[in-house]
């Protein structure tokens, strides 16, 4: 029987997002008795620490990279625990993780495997060049997505020998509940008779939340506007300007800013559609579990959503930061709800089949394998 080995999964911290939740599936169904998970936050610990805890799995938090710029503290400390707690891979988690992660791994001789979750909105010459020379130590990149595939094989131009695309996928669990559609939208105060539109994501820039606003404001000057509800889950640092801009678009009374919300099955139960307005994206765990859940759903071209959606064969693609294409094609699954079951059914079978999570981790079981010494 092979002896079990430590791997040290490294994120800058663990709040309520698509990739912290990506890695919190993939803990789950890793084999414990062939791989000892230990995680690490280079910041703090974030809300779903207690999650991973609860998997007796530790959380390692370290408090720091706390200003702007490099922190010269964190590769020493990562190499204390590379040591003292006798690593044998490094998994890391986004660019700060994928590049101290790396760069302590590599001083400690140990093998790690890093994964990219985002493509790229913004270029930054050198974080393409530190990535460029940390993947000749690296035992391979992963990418979330196609999009994100290609920006490393074109912007940081790593080797394709050293890229491989694993797509993020959802843990199935997580979207189901026992509660009825009208005991879920009870908590946010909405009608048997209401349609909701939801969405679920940071209130950050990149999300592209104003869109959807404006688009759900025209959709109620439209239709009946007054079953027309929108529900928004998350929080971030727009939330204020996005409920003042809600309230100078006379929409606030029809609008659920609900803040983060860990029952997602709860969340999807409530909505009648959803809607992802992001202006850029790696591949939206939201979208798919929405999906999953069995809503139909209206997703700006960006990131992965093709390689899911195909050509509108799974949901409806709309171009990002066009308000206008989020009006046309919501109001689509409004005006014809048999169309919208139909697509919904589709979109659940196939992310059923093709973006669960357990398989992902047997994937990724795979290369810690081939990537530790025998």
């Amino acid at each position: 029987m092979m002896p079990t080995r430590s791997i040290l999964h490294l994120i800058t911290r663990l709040p309520i997002g698509g990739a912290e939740r990506l890695l919190l599936g993939i803990l789950r169904n890793l084999d414990s008795s062939e791989f000892k998970s230990i995680v690490c936050c280079i910041q703090d610990r974030g809300e779903l620490a207690s999650e991973v805890e609860a998997m007796d799995i530790p959380v390692i938090t370290l408090n720091l990279m706390r200003k702007g710029g490099y922190d010269w503290a964190v590769v020493p400390r990562l190499r204390e625990i590379i040591r003292g707690l006798h690593i044998d891979l490094v998994h890391t988690h986004l660019y700060h993780a994928n590049m101290y992660g790396r760069l302590a791994a590599l001083i400690e001789g140990v093998a790690t495997i890093a994964s990219v979750h985002n493509t790229y909105n913004r270029r930054k010459w050198h974080r393409h060049l530190i990535n460029r020379w940390l993947v000749r130590k690296t035992f391979v990149v992963t990418a979330g997505s196609e999009d994100v595939e290609r920006d490393l094989l074109t912007v940081d131009k790593l080797p394709r020998s050293k890229v491989l695309r694993l797509p993020n996928s959802i843990d199935l669990s997580r979207v189901e509940t026992s509660k009825s559609k009208i005991d879920a939208r009870m908590r946010f105060g909405f009608r048997e008779s209401d349609f909701i539109i939801g969405t679920v994501g940071r209130l950050e820039e990149q999300k592209g939340h104003i869109f959807l606003l404006k688009a759900f404001h025209n959709l109620r000057r439209r239709t009946d506007g007054r079953r027309l509800k929108l529900l928004i889950v998350g929080d971030g640092r727009l939330r204020s300007y996005l409920q003042e801009v809600s309230k100078h678009l006379g929409i606030s009374e029809a609008v659920c800013f609900s803040g983060s919300i860990e029952n997602l099955g709860e969340i999807y139960r409530a909505m009648d559609l959803f809607a992802l307005p992001s202006l850029w994206e790696g591949l939206s765990l939201a979208m798919l579990e929405a999906m999953a859940a069995g809503l139909p759903v209206v997703v700006t071209e960006v990131g992965g959503a093709r390689d899911v959606l195909g050509e509108s064969q799974y949901g409806l693609l709309v171009p990002p930061g066009d308000p206008s294409a989020l009006e046309i094609s919501i109001g689509k699954f409004i005006d014809a709800p048999d169309y919208a079951f139909l697509m919904a059914n589709a979109g659940r079978e196939r992310v059923r089949l093709n973006y669960d999570v357990a398989s992902l981790a047997g994937q990724i079981e795979c290369l810690y394998r081939a990537a530790l010494p025998r």
